[in-house]
This record gives structure tokens, C-alpha cells and sequence, in this order.
């Protein structure tokens, strides 16, 4: 709590609750299940949650930013939406196995479980709990881990 700053977590909230607005809103307008979504979820290899956790904890916990960017309010908000967009684009990458720059052609249910991963970096204060980590498992058990990955597919090595 000695960390804690109303002035760096009001706007990551802010933000935070937009990007789920829109992210809900849009998913309103596609034909997506929650089954669907548990599957995508459920497809993010480990190595990704992992990547994404360790994220969210240099994004809300770390020190070491300090160092390279001066703290305050509009650095802070920049380190975390980047490292968010690093995020999805992972998610994407460990779900499809390719990064396809044509929306189009990106199924529904693998944007939402990116944008959900993306939030999660961006969001305040998710940084010392593995809540990403967590709605992986359930996703997976729910799922019967069927689609259990340990790492994404890698061009030349992995499928």
C-alpha cells in the first residue's frame, strides 16, 4: 500500500474499464459463446500466461521502470499500455500460431481471450496476484484440456 498512487491508478482504471466496455460491446455484436471463449483461453500455451503474468508484474510492481523511466502519471500509463499491446499480440500469436494483420480474418473468440489478457496487464493492482494464471486453469479444466499447450507454435520447430 506504501505504492500506491491515485494519480497512477485512477487513469490505468479508467482505461482498464473503457477497453472492457468496448471489448463486452463488441463482443455483443458477434456471434461468440462463452464456450467458444473458454476454448480460446484454454488454447493460450502456458509459456504465454506465464509471459503475460510476468508482464502484468513488471507493468504494477516493478521497480526496475523506475530506473529507465521517469515516474509519473502519462509514463506509467505508456509502459502499461504497451506492455498490454505486447500482450495481446502474444495471445494472438500463441493462439493462431501467426500473426495475421487482417482483423478479418482473426476469429472472434481469439480477440476476446487477447483483449482479455491485455486488459489484465493494463488493469491496476492485478500485479501481485496470478489472477491471469487462475482463469487459464479453470478455461483449461473446463475444457478437459483439450487444448492444452506448453509452448506456441514456433515456425520450423513446433507445430
Amino acid at each position: 500500500m506504501a505504492n500506491f498512487s491515485l494519480d497512477v491508478w485512477l487513469p490505468k482504471a479508467v482505461i482498464a474499464s473503457a477497453v472492457v466496455g468496448l471489448l463486452l460491446w463488441w463482443t455483443g455484436t458477434q456471434v461468440v459463446t462463452i464456450s467458444e471463449i473458454a476454448t480460446s483461453l484454454s488454447s493460450i500455451p502456458f509459456a504465454v500466461i506465464l509471459l503475460i503474468e510476468a508482464l502484468d508484474k513488471f507493468a504494477d510492481v516493478s521497480g526496475i521502470y523506475n530506473k529507465l523511466i521517469p515516474q509519473n502519471t502519462s509514463n506509467h500509463l505508456l509502459k502499461s499500455v504497451v506492455i498490454g499491446l505486447i500482450a495481446f499480440i502474444a495471445v494472438l500469436y500463441g493462439i493462431l500460431g501467426t500473426i495475421s494483420l487482417s482483423l478479418g480474418s482473426i476469429s472472434a473468440p481469439a480477440l476476446v481471450a487477447a483483449g482479455i489478457c491485455a486488459v489484465y496487464v493494463l488493469a491496476p493492482e492485478t500485479g501481485d496476484d496470478e489472477l491471469l494464471l487462475f482463469l487459464w486453469i479453470g478455461a483449461t479444466a473446463a475444457t478437459l484440456g483439450h487444448n492444452i499447450a506448453i509452448i506456441p507454435p514456433i515456425p520450423g520447430i513446433t507445430g
